[in-house]
């Protein structure tokens, strides 16, 4: 069986979010899957794994790796939207995957060229278990020196897959490359920083890249 999972904890998301990813997931895939959400409280309709106490922010997302799941794991970040059918990453039993760094596809971030990022990942528990455990033994050195999840795993993991290698132009960033609605042929887009998903269907956002303006296609997916 494979395991869909996400984490949710603190107030940076709502509730509807889990609800929506689980629901995103069952339209879109035909593989038969367990969806479990790391949170830290129960969610109502949702099958939940508490996360351990005294790990604080984006490193509550290594507890996946505990081990205590069995079988392959495809972690999703909370904030996809999910566009297309998926059974590609579902179906994959390969090496550790992850996703790389949204960034490298704008000219001034090329360094972030084969970057590891983690808001998609795919793996089998029992071969990368040694993440929690070695996080665990260390955690106390590695927080200070990592500036989250993704960077720390990308300094350990050894020349991970990297999914939009894989599956051409299936995985793709909202605001980099889909914006306002290049979505054909896409499954998963990923919304990271601002417009968040529901900035993005209800209001305008301005950064230094410009105006993202409100996208009414976006709610018909994410729901």
């Amino acid at each position: 069986m494979i395991n869909v999972v996400c984490v949710f904890w603190g107030n940076k998301f709502s509730e509807e979010y889990v609800h929506k990813l689980k629901s995103m997931v069952e339209r879109n895939t035909s593989v038969p899957h367990r969806f479990v959400c790391y949170s830290d409280k129960k969610i109502e309709g949702i099958e939940t794994k508490l996360l351990r106490p005294g790990i604080f922010g984006w490193w509550n997302k290594l507890q996946i790796f505990d081990g205590s799941l069995s079988g392959r794991i495809v972690y999703l970040d909370l904030d996809t939207v999910i566009t297309g059918n998926i059974d590609w990453l579902l179906n994959y039993t390969g090496p550790f995957a992850g996703i790389e760094d949204l960034g490298c596809v704008n000219a001034h971030q090329k360094h972030l060229i084969g970057v590891l990022q983690t808001g998609v990942m795919s793996f089998d528990s029992a071969r990368m278990d040694w993440v929690w455990t070695e996080f665990m033994m260390k955690q106390q050195w590695i927080v200070p020196q990592f500036r989250g999840d993704g960077e720390y795993l990308n300094s350990i993991i050894s020349k991970p897959a990297l999914l939009q290698r894989l599956f051409p132009n299936k995985i793709k960033s909202y605001k980099y490359q889909v914006y306002p609605d290049k979505i054909e042929g896409t499954s998963i887009v990923c919304f990271h920083g601002r417009p968040s998903i529901e900035q993005a269907i209800r209001e305008p956002v301005t950064t230094a890249l410009g105006t993202y303006n409100p996208q009414p296609w976006i709610k018909d997916y994410w729901k």
